[in-house]
């Protein structure tokens, strides 16, 4: 909820609207968009929900050291695709060009990825258990540059590209802020203080509902 001198949402007296506004906002999760590891069988299934990012650790072993997700590494010529290997399992042998050009069959260094959460870019604030409310996903859905002037009241969550150095600090509930129509959104370095150009930064629609006062 933003403080004085900030402008306050509307309050109906109700001590559940007063805990809801107090409250960040998040849309029901989107639906995972599937991809070609989701449509393969083991060991190259990967769920809709979860991408993989390789670690940079490596290895030369004739047999996987721990159970995980391994892909021959980069500069080999190869391109597997990343596939579950169990503790002890036998690395995979390929045909790669050695320092001389000259084909060689044998085995290869390999490289492990990790499982993380990927839901492709959707604006999903994410908190521990009673730190957000899911509320309904606003129509239309609504995104506003750092220089516009805010179309709608409501609250408004900014965001920038998951790839940003300053995504972990940005795209946070807590930055969310309750706004009326024609205000000013929130600069980054006016208000926040933060090295971060206002073009890096989209604000989106997060709830336009406002208590009913009558």
């Amino acid at each position: 909820m933003p403080l004085p001198p900030a402008d306050l949402p509307p309050w109906d007296g109700q001590r559940k609207s007063l805990l809801d506004a107090a409250m960040g906002v998040r849309p029901p999760p989107a639906i995972p968009q599937p991809g070609a590891a989701s449509f393969s069988k083991e060991p190259y299934f990967l769920a809709a929900g979860y991408a993989l990012h390789p670690t940079g650790l490596h290895s030369d072993a004739p047999t996987a050291p721990f159970s995980a997700y391994w892909q021959p590494a980069q500069g080999q010529g190869l391109t597997e695709p990343a596939r579950l290997f169990r503790k002890d399992e036998e690395f995979h042998h390929f045909s790669v060009l050695d320092a001389d050009g000259k084909s060689r069959y044998g085995p290869v260094i390999w490289e492990q990825c990790l499982t993380i959460r990927h839901n492709h870019g959707a604006v999903e604030p994410r908190a521990v258990h009673g730190l957000l409310r899911e509320v309904a996903r606003p129509e239309p859905w609504l995104s506003c540059a750092c220089d516009q002037a805010c179309p709608v009241s409501g609250v408004w969550q900014p965001w920038v590209a998951a790839d940003h150095p300053l995504q972990a600090i940005v795209n946070q509930y807590w930055r969310q802020a309750w706004l009326t129509q024609g205000a000013p959104f929130p600069r980054p370095r006016r208000d926040w203080l933060l090295d971060l150009p206002d073009d890096d930064v989209t604000w989106h629609l997060m709830d336009a509902s406002i208590a009913d006062l009558g």
